[in-house]
C-alpha cells in the first residue's frame, strides 16, 4: 500500500469515526477520540512520508471536514435538542413587581439572602442585599432590578 493511500485511508476513517460521534453517539467518547487521533495521524504520516505540502494539505482537508461537522450538527435531531431557539420576549420586567418598591410585607421564608415575602397576600420571590432575615420579620421593598425584587429589614 503505498503512503498516499494509506494517508488517506486514515484521514477517511477518521473523519467518519468524528462523525459517528457528531451524529449517532454525541459526546466526548472512545470514538471520537480515536477518529481525532486517526486524523492528527494521517496528517502526521502525510507530513513524514509526503513532505510538507501534503502534510499541509491533509491538515487543510482535515480542519475543512471537521469544520463542516460542527457547522452540520446543529441542523440534525440530536443537535436541534441542544440548541436554545426561543428568543426572550423583549418586554422588560414585570410592571406588577416594579410597583411593589416602599411597599412593606413579612418574610415567609427566611431569607439567606433569597426567598419568599408576602406582600399584599400575595407570595413574592426576594433577595436581600447579604442579609439574612429570619421568617415572620417584617420587611420594605427596597428595589426592583428586572425581575429581581431586593428587600431589607423594616425598621421600627
Amino acid at each position: 500500500m503505498t503512503p498516499a493511500l494509506l494517508v488517506i485511508l486514515l484521514l477517511m476513517a477518521g473523519l467518519v469515526l468524528l462523525a459517528i460521534e457528531v451524529f449517532v453517539i454525541p459526546g466526548v467518547g472512545l470514538v471520537g477520540l480515536l477518529g481525532g487521533a486517526a486524523v492528527l495521524g494521517a496528517v502526521a504520516l502525510a507530513w513524514a512520508t509526503l513532505g510538507v505540502g501534503y502534510g499541509l494539505l491533509a491538515l487543510a482537508a482535515g480542519a475543512c471536514a471537521t469544520g463542516l461537522l460542527f457547522w452540520a450538527f446543529p441542523r440534525t435531531r440530536v443537535g436541534r435538542k441542544m440548541v436554545l431557539e426561543a428568543q426572550t420576549s423583549g418586554r422588560g420586567p414585570d410592571p406588577r413587581l416594579a410597583a411593589l418598591v416602599g411597599r412593606e410585607g413579612k418574610a415567609l421564608t427566611p431569607l439567606r439572602p433569597a426567598g419568599t415575602v408576602e406582600i399584599e397576600d400575595r407570595a413574592v420571590d426576594v433577595v436581600t442585599d447579604g442579609l439574612y432575615v429570619e421568617a415572620g420579620t417584617p420587611v420594605r421593598v427596597a428595589a426592583v432590578e428586572g425581575n429581581r425584587v431586593v428587600v431589607e429589614p423594616r425598621k421600627t
